[in-house]
């Protein structure tokens, strides 16, 4: 395995149940720029503006501060340094800000290892090894005290050490390159007012201690880190706010880090640009236009200030609750609603999410479902909920209604369950696949044998009642690429093929879920369902005899 791709791991994993960074942000925006380059100046209207010095917290948020994750404690922020004059001192404010909103602390403290602030130390583990985070304290023999404000600025904005070496990209400088000189500058102050922490930094696993590891990064960064281009200019056809969002969400908050889907190589792929990915084990979702179209700006804020998921759909959880906790909890009203302004703007090309497999969808992914926006209702019978792992429950409703019905009450919404269970950016297929994890959880073995035994009975055989059961919620609009029935200027090429090989490629999986998705259909039902479509789709031909 090259050097190169290992960033697709240490982008993707972080150990202790530590945080990737979902959307923290920075203070500056980019204004209209005189040059190229976007400007530190900050609309009065979306400015943002502390509403106390942010070097001194109060007892409230030193107790928030201390409060206990499932498996540690969230780091405490450092007192800073007396400043030497106000202008000092208002830089360390502003600089302490966006350190907070970018969430330095996450992954420059090892809390369970007992390391204070920005120490680093942290172990993320990736499949070719583990890499330890650095030490960012002010100390200077193990720490950046050595550093003049040009080195860190080169840091933030090319990826490079004071050396001139190149970072690795788990080190997420593709995007931090966005940010503005000034708010560089301001970062700098604040790191260098910390206490100074004397702590070695670990060293690279083999191969990429060996010299000479690190020029591949080269190649990285010839195909992937365009800094020239990436520059985030004020768009004066769009709002104050919207403009603030977007370099807020592009730069320091690298949201797209956990937002976007990864190519082999561990770069964004652009054109899925904040649709969802997994990461530690937890789905960050779609949050785009798309994802968020039920939800309002001001919803979409509240999620990063009181961590509960919109529609009161349960609490934020996996690494979304600590980037909450230490860093976008601390953001202005104006900050969270300029980001949900753009947020709610962004158009992106959304990728299928679960592939068309024999396994559609997975268990592994039901349960992260499950986990991010079931558990709330399922696990203790709120609403009425059935609870996870009451067999009897489950036995029945899955008797009653079978698998495609209870597929459709939690898709479409069913007495007090409403739809998707409240999860806005939920697919089809991640509904399906968290009742499938539920069922799972639930039914003993004979429960299982027992309706599979009284399968034949429980579903219709006909083919408009099999297709409006189980084939209908793709073909009907043309979900996932499905031929639209009724379309037949798309149906006449798949029959001119004729129905042999039709029939074969959707039992078998071929171009499509094998046996169209349906996993307790018979090959019967879905040629019975295959005749239906054709005979609302052919132009001419009789094939209900087939």
């Amino acid at each position: 395995m090259s050097v190169i791709s290992f960033v697709t791991a240490s982008y993707a994993a972080k150990a202790n149940d530590e945080t990737s960074k979902a959307a923290a942000e920075p203070v500056s925006t980019p204004n209209e720029p005189q040059s190229n380059e976007a400007k530190s100046i900050v609309p009065e209207e979306v400015k943002p503006v502390p509403k106390q010095d942010v070097t001194t917290e109060t007892a409230t948020q030193q107790e928030k501060i201390a409060e206990p994750l499932i498996d540690g404690y969230y780091p405490a922020y450092p007192q800073t340094k007396a400043p030497a004059d106000d202008v000092q001192k208002k830089l360390i404010e502003h600089g302490e800000y966006l350190a907070k909103m970018g969430d330095c602390i996450a992954c420059h403290t090892n809390v369970k290892g007992g390391t204070p602030a920005f120490a680093g130390g942290l172990p993320i583990n990736t499949p070719f090894g583990t890499f330890y985070s650095p030490n960012i304290t002010p100390d200077k023999e193990t720490g950046i005290g050595n550093w003049t404000e040009d080195d860190f600025i080169r840091a933030m904005r090319e990826g490079r050490d004071p050396k001139g070496r190149n970072y690795f990209p788990v080190f997420p400088y593709i995007y931090f390159s966005k940010t503005t000189d000034d708010d560089l500058r301001a970062l700098y102050a604040y790191f260098m007012s910390l206490p100074p922490v004397k702590q070695e930094n670990k060293s690279l696993p083999f191969p990429f201690n060996v010299p000479g590891a690190r020029f591949s990064l080269w190649g990285w960064n010839l195909l992937f880190f365009f800094p020239e281009e990436d520059t985030i200019d004020y768009q004066s056809d769009k709002s104050p706010a919207w403009n603030r969002g977007k370099y807020i969400v592009d730069s320091l908050g690298h949201c797209s880090m956990c937002h976007t889907p990864l190519n082999i190589f561990g770069a964004p792929k652009d054109r899925y640009y904040l649709t969802g990915s997994f990461i530690d084990g937890y789905w960050a979702p779609n949050i785009t236009k798309f994802g968020l179209r039920s939800a309002s700006r001001y919803e979409v804020a509240d999620v990063f200030l009181k961590g509960q998921l919109i529609n009161r759909a349960g609490p934020v959880a996996g690494p979304m609750a600590e980037v909450n906790h230490n860093s976008l909890s601390y953001l202005t009203e104006e900050d969270r609603l300029a980001i949900a302004t753009y947020l709610k703007t962004v158009v992106s090309e959304e990728s299928l999410g679960v592939s068309p497999s024999e396994q559609q969808p997975t268990l592994k992914r039901g349960k992260q479902v499950y986990v991010n926006a079931c558990i709330i209702c399922h696990q203790d019978n709120k609403m009425g909920a059935p609870v996870i792992g009451d067999g009897a429950n489950w036995y029945r409703r899955l008797k009653d209604s079978g698998l495609t019905g209870l597929y459709r009450h939690a898709i479409n919404g069913y007495n007090s369950m409403p739809v998707k269970g409240a999860c806005v950016t939920c697919s089809d297929n991640d509904i399906m696949a968290a009742t499938d994890y539920i069922l799972n959880k639930s039914l003993s073995r004979s429960q299982w044998t027992d309706l599979d035994n009284a399968g034949s009975q429980k579903y219709p055989s006909n083919g408009k009642d099999v297709y409006n059961e189980n084939c209908g919620m793709c073909h009907d609009d043309g979900k996932q690429g499905a031929p639209k029935i009724g379309d037949k200027a798309i149906w006449k090429p798949l029959l001119q093929k004729n129905m042999d090989v039709l029939i074969k490629q959707t039992v078998s999986g071929e171009y499509h879920p094998k046996n169209g998705g349906c996993k307790h259909c018979t090959t019967g039902e879905v040629i019975e369902a295959i005749k239906y479509m054709v005979s609302q789709s052919k132009e001419e031909g009789n094939y209900s005899l087939w």
